[in-house]
């Protein structure tokens, strides 16, 4: 594999994964990863399975600890690159997953000018804690952003409801979109 745009912290490595071959050659890794973070949230993952996860992104940012994946973040090309999945990996120790949950922050920061995600519980309070608050998008852009139905918005100007996988969620977008 290529080690192109890395991000190091200490033994950390972050590498940029845009071809299928790459995908394919860590897809089960990173599927794994990701349903195991996913097993505990409502509407849950949004991928059926690798061959969907695959084709249906554009960009993996994947964390390595020494080689070993260890935290992933999915994007798809919607107005612009919009986070759809994140996750690091349950079988490393607590002191590893805050030095990879730096990293993630340290990312975020790095590409809220040129992403967005929607988010909601765990996700959310990480971004706030981390400075992303100043990146919310005014949930008026909803609709268009995210091609769904609108349940409701919220007072506060930001939070919506829409359902996701038959779930009813309040939802944030955060970061810099595209139209």
């Amino acid at each position: 594999m290529r080690y192109n745009n890395l991000v190091l912290t200490g033994s950390l490595q972050q590498e940029d994964i845009l071809s299928k071959d790459e995908k394919v050659f860590i897809v089960d890794d990173v599927f794994k990863i990701l349903e195991d973070s996913y097993r505990d949230v409502k509407g849950g993952l949004h991928f059926a399975d690798k061959d969907e996860l695959i084709n249906k992104t554009n960009l993996w940012k994947i964390i390595y600890l020494d080689e070993v994946i260890v935290g992933v973040i999915i994007y798809k090309a919607k107005n612009g690159l919009k986070m759809v999945a994140l996750g690091i990996a349950n079988f490393i120790s607590r002191k590893s997953q805050s030095y990879i949950k730096t990293m993630l922050s340290s990312i975020f920061k790095l590409t809220f000018s040129n992403t967005w995600m929607e988010v909601s519980e765990g996700v959310e309070r990480f971004i706030i804690k981390n400075g992303g608050d100043i990146f919310f998008i005014k949930n008026t852009m909803a609709v268009q952003l995210t091609g769904k139905e609108i349940l409701s918005l919220d007072k506060d100007g930001y939070h919506y409801t829409r359902k996701i996988n038959g779930i009813v969620k309040t939802k944030i977008m955060i970061g810099t979109f595209k139209i």
